[in-house]
């Protein structure tokens, strides 16, 4: 994993995801239902400064934990409902079976071992709890582009669909279910906080042109080459 890139907070990456008017409407366009269907005690795995946990904390009191000591502080202090802890994604600091349901968010593709993490999701996961995946694409023009420029996501070129059910593969899951989420990510490289023009979303004659771009370009790409995987099962 890289660790300089994760260990410190970054808190322009939590208003970018959560507030900024251009760039938010999509993240929840991507999370909204998805999360809205998981049901509590929930368990974030990798929750950085917190961009998910908000959105569960308007339902219930979600738990995160991060590698990141500086990172679960932050989320603490921006996710108030929220129950926070500094660990590590191969070994939860939970009893068994203890979750309702359990998120992991472009978590995977930064780990040496993500079968370890999968491994640990499933173990907290009570039965008929839910597990919801959802990972970047490398077969993704967008994602490949990222993962070309931006050094720690550069392991995002080999990752894919297959790597994700390759990580839950064998595991007392059921009705593995996997669909492709945001076929053309148009916005999510425009309106970068750090290498882009989040300004130019901002108005709502821009925004609603970035979306028919979006839509057009999701029907020129083959859903197999789509940006996020998203997977969701539950546990036997």
């Amino acid at each position: 994993m890289a660790e300089d890139r994760f260990a410190a907070a970054d808190a322009a990456h939590f208003h970018w995801t959560t507030a900024d008017p251009g760039f938010a409407p999509v993240e929840e366009a991507l999370l909204g239902p998805r999360l809205g269907a998981l049901a509590f005690p929930c368990l974030e795995i990798g929750c950085g400064e917190g961009t998910n946990l908000v959105r569960l904390a308007r339902r219930g009191q979600p738990f995160g934990i991060d590698r990141s000591l500086a990172r679960a502080r932050f989320a603490a202090r921006a996710v108030p409902g929220a129950h926070l802890a500094a660990a590590d994604a191969h070994a939860l600091p939970f009893r068994d079976g203890v979750f309702a349901s359990v998120l992991i968010r472009d978590l995977l593709h930064h780990l040496v071992e993500p079968r370890r993490a999968a491994v640990e999701a499933v173990r907290v996961l009570a039965p008929g709890g839910t597990l919801l995946v959802l990972e970047p694409n490398g077969r993704n023009p967008f994602v490949a582009l990222q993962a070309r420029f931006v050094p720690a996501e550069r392991g995002l070129r080999r990752f894919t669909p297959s790597s994700v059910m390759a990580a839950l593969e064998g595991l007392p899951l059921a009705e593995r279910v996997l669909e492709m989420a945001q076929g053309f990510p148009l916005r999510r490289l425009l309106l970068h906080y750090r290498f882009g023009w989040p300004s130019v979303g901002r108005t709502r004659a821009a925004a609603r042109v970035l979306e028919r771009l979006e839509r057009l370009g999701e029907r020129l790409l083959p859903p197999a080459r789509w940006s996020y995987t998203v997977v969701r099962s539950r546990r036997r």
